[in-house]
């Protein structure tokens, strides 16, 4: 498969990096200091849990030959960075599927009407920090790379990309209707970034912090509770378990141990760090689905709100 990275940060070096090792051709288009980085040293990742190191030559691009033709598009960018991959993406005349793979809730629908059947939508399960021309990633485990169609249908393209995740060492699950996947991930993640601002984004003084710690543990509690009244979201069984069965202490340890370790940093800091915006606008569309669902959410309100 020949796949054209937009956007070489942590999650499309990283999984550009792991599709090039499974045989795939892989070009990456990057501009400014990522694509001198790449051009002098290659595409070098590092796995932050078991220190190896992956040093690969990397195909980079600054701008687009209209020759070109790739299989499929990734597009590992944040919601508030999609607009300016558009221009990109329709200037092709490849007819080449877009793998839009962040968090699109609220955009899905201009999305398609832009790209029409184009057009599918996923999630990865890494995080990392990028360290001058060196990435350094972690996989995380309890999640799988998520993909879709906005129609919720399973289509040979989804289920070939499917496969070459999983062939590439991701995990990777297919949803019947990855909007609502992108809204639970929406209600899990935003309080865990808001809770980080509050502190700085220092995830190690977030972890000593038992009071924010309870109110970010809540106001997720209420919110997949929320969304679940009227079916609005999908949630992962892992995080069903932890939030709706679990006793709230133990999610508070729980939750204190990660942010306390190297995986509260690569999971969660440096992105928050890196995406205030995306965070707040992603905030602002799961208080929309939770204004539809009636039940109340002061836990998230005070933590989003303060």
């Amino acid at each position: 498969m020949r796949i054209l990275v937009v956007g070489a940060g942590v999650i499309g070096s990283t999984y550009g990096a792991k599709l090039l090792l499974a045989g795939h051709e892989v070009v990456l288009l990057a501009r400014g200091r990522r694509l001198s980085d790449l051009r002098t040293h290659g595409l070098v990742v590092e796995d932050a849990e078991s220190g190896q190191l992956t040093e690969l030559p990397a195909p980079c691009l600054s701008e687009l030959d209209e020759d070109e033709r790739y299989d499929v598009v990734l597009v590992p960018v944040r919601s508030d960075q999609l607009a300016s991959t558009l221009p990109i993406l329709l200037g092709m005349t490849d007819d080449s599927d877009v793998l839009f793979f962040g968090n699109t809730a609220g955009h899905q629908d201009e999305l398609v009407k832009s790209l029409g059947a184009r057009a599918l939508f996923g999630f990865p399960a890494a995080g990392g920090v990028r360290d001058g021309p060196l990435i350094r990633y972690v996989l995380i485990r309890q999640q799988k790379t998520m993909l879709g169609e906005a129609n919720g249908t399973t289509t040979p393209r989804v289920q070939l990309l499917q496969g070459a995740f999983s062939d590439a060492g991701f995990p990777t699950r297919i949803s019947a209707n990855i909007n609502r996947w992108m809204l639970g991930h929406t209600a899990f993640v935003v309080p865990i970034g808001f809770a980080l601002y509050r502190v700085g984004t220092d995830t190690t003084r977030l972890a000593n912090d038992s009071s924010t710690v309870r109110l970010m543990v809540r106001a997720t509690r209420e919110a997949f509770r929320a969304l679940r009244t009227n079916g609005e979201a999908e949630i992962p069984m892992n995080l069903r378990v932890l939030y709706l069965w679990l006793p709230t202490a133990f999610v508070e340890r729980y939750w204190r141990q990660v942010l306390s370790s190297p995986r509260g940093e690569l999971w969660f800091g440096a992105h928050s760090r890196a995406a205030p915006e995306e965070m707040r606008a992603l905030a602002g569309e799961l208080q929309t689905a939770l204004r539809h669902s009636g039940r109340p959410t002061p836990h998230l309100d005070n933590l989003i709100c303060s």
